[in-house]
């Protein structure tokens, strides 16, 4: 008779630090109070809630209601007048396609952003492969020598990956793509770097993901774009499962 398999155990996810926690809250209240100003509930140009009534209405510490406010006037929607208080813009600026901040950005959503990436990428790198100018071909062969520099020098090449991948989205004559690539890395840079000096520790990977990197360049200074398309999309796949962000389904 087989032996009975013992209970089964889970391991516990780490308690959230009080920083996460606060980060997180601070998200949800932007997101309520950028509708309701969208929405009309505060008038352009009134006075907006005090810190203090903010904090009675949301139950949050003084700490999330300040950063809720830096966050609502970096997005334009109030401003701070000094030895006055804070008041509603009296413009609203669009809102954006990308609304997200990078506190609010955890392992899913970095993996649906890393798959937003592979879709577009791939496609960028096609283009790229049809378009590019000489000047932009000449731009991606030195982001792909200075990428390989910087790794060789133990950098893990943060600002010369996001080069690359600049140069390659400016190569299709589309600003959109280029668009694209910023929103991915200043939104999220904190989050993709950390995942990235991660990866960084196995030297091999690196190693492999530079390889991977070859292959892209090379197809587009070759005009081959259904290659380029193909490498990029490997390239972004693989990436995922070195950063732990690919899910069972892809």
């Amino acid at each position: 008779m087989a032996a009975r398999a013992g209970p089964m155990t889970h391991a516990r996810k780490p308690a959230p630090t009080a920083a996460r926690r606060g980060q997180r809250l601070s998200a949800t209240i932007v997101a309520t109070l950028e509708r309701e100003i969208r929405e009309g509930h505060y008038p352009l140009g009134s006075r907006f809630p005090t810190e203090a009534k903010l904090m009675a209405r949301f139950g949050s510490s003084r700490a999330v209601i300040r950063e809720t406010i830096a966050e609502l006037r970096q997005a334009n929607l109030v401003v701070t007048q000094q030895g006055s208080g804070t008041y509603v813009a009296s413009v609203l600026p669009e809102r954006s396609v990308f609304a997200m901040t990078a506190d609010a950005v955890d392992q899913q959503e970095l993996r649906y952003i890393y798959q937003m990436r592979r879709e577009i990428e791939a496609g960028a790198a096609a283009l790229a492969a049809t378009h590019a100018t000489p000047q932009d071909r000449d731009a991606i062969a030195d982001a792909l020598a200075r990428l390989a520099e910087s790794l060789q020098h133990g950098d893990p090449g943060d600002a010369h990956d996001l080069a690359l991948h600049q140069a390659i989205a400016q190569a299709t004559g589309n600003h959109y793509f280029s668009d694209f690539i910023d929103f991915c890395y200043n939104r999220m840079s904190t989050a993709i770097s950390t995942a990235r000096h991660n990866s960084a520790r196995d030297a091999t990977l690196e190693q492999i993901a530079q390889a991977e990197h070859h292959n892209i360049v090379d197809s587009i200074l070759n005009r081959e774009p259904e290659d380029a398309r193909a490498a990029m999309r490997l390239h972004l796949t693989n990436a995922m499962r070195r950063l732990g962000l690919q899910s069972p389904t892809g």
